[in-house]
């Protein structure tokens, strides 16, 4: 994995560009090019695009800037399981998940991440119990998390990660707002995250289009067993894909609004809104604390 280099640098900052089957891409970024997901279901992976900074058009998101600031607040969840036998294969099998994250805090060793409650437990279209849940950081690390706060309701959870004495230099949190944006004034979003199975990271950009009820969606993707069909989601013209969720959804100014929940459709998604409110509504509840 290549270094993440400062914002203020030219050097390139980009990791190694692999397609949606996890095959390194013939054609790797250059120094101001990302990997995008394209409004098109029928994509590989290794899409391309250049993006100039400062953008040409001063109301676009500058994306190759917002990259080389966010990234190392990124994370990308590798879980390890096995066919829990509900399915068409036999109970037992090793199986592996992807999904994305957010550094939302660190505390003495270590580092504290926000993902969707589905990432750390899988679906149960997936028929995949998760038994390990493994978070690789921007260093190319690969730590052992631990749940300690789930929250089914919202389809949020929070992981903890004892990343020792690299926590100072790899733990870097994500700035969030203290509340809900509002999406009549149609925010420019960009989110970064894993497509399942690519082990490599993609772009995504949209707006911020209206807030709904996530039963509004029910015949798309039934609410999750615990799941509150009555909640407000976000919904965005960002294309994500499977492996994105939990990924963290930002504005213009590097700040968190939510987390990927699900795709709607190659132009549009659902995210769930988080504020510092939700982080510290999540670190109220963890299972963890000492009694």
């Amino acid at each position: 994995m290549d270094q993440i280099n400062s914002p203020k640098t030219s050097a390139k900052i980009q990791e190694t560009a692999k397609d949606f089957f996890g095959k390194a891409c013939a054609i790797q970024p250059q120094e101001n090019e990302l990997p995008v997901i394209t409004r098109n279901f029928r994509s590989p992976g290794c899409d391309l695009q250049s993006y100039q900074s400062p953008p040409a058009n001063s109301g676009d998101i500058d994306a190759l800037q917002l990259y080389r600031e966010l990234r190392p607040s990124v994370a990308l969840f590798k879980m390890q399981g096995k066919s829990d036998g509900t399915g068409k294969e036999p109970a037992g099998i090793d199986k592996t998940r992807g999904g994305s994250g957010v550094i939302a805090g660190k505390e003495g060793n270590s580092c504290l991440v926000i993902t969707d409650d589905h990432v750390t437990k899988g679906v149960p279209q997936q028929h995949v119990k998760v038994g390990e849940v493994g978070v690789v950081l921007a260093n190319g690390k690969k730590y052992l998390g631990s749940v300690i706060t789930s929250d089914p309701a919202r389809d949020l959870a929070l992981v903890k990660i004892d990343t020792g004495a690299e926590t100072e230099t790899i733990c870097k949190p994500a700035k969030f707002h203290d509340t809900v944006i509002d999406p009549a004034q149609s925010p420019e979003l960009i989110t970064i995250g894993q497509p399942y199975t690519s082990d490599a990271i993609y772009t995504s950009t949209g707006t911020a289009s209206q807030i709904q009820k996530r039963g509004t969606f029910s015949n798309m993707i039934q609410p999750l067993p615990g799941e509150d069909a009555n909640r407000d989601v976000l919904v965005t013209s960002l294309s994500i894909r499977e492996g994105f969720s939990g990924g963290a959804v930002f504005d213009k100014t590097g700040t968190a609004v939510g987390v990927n929940d699900f795709q709607t459709s190659p132009m549009s998604s659902v995210s769930t809104p988080v504020t510092n409110e939700t982080v510290k509504d999540l670190l109220s509840r963890r299972n963890d604390k000492t009694p």
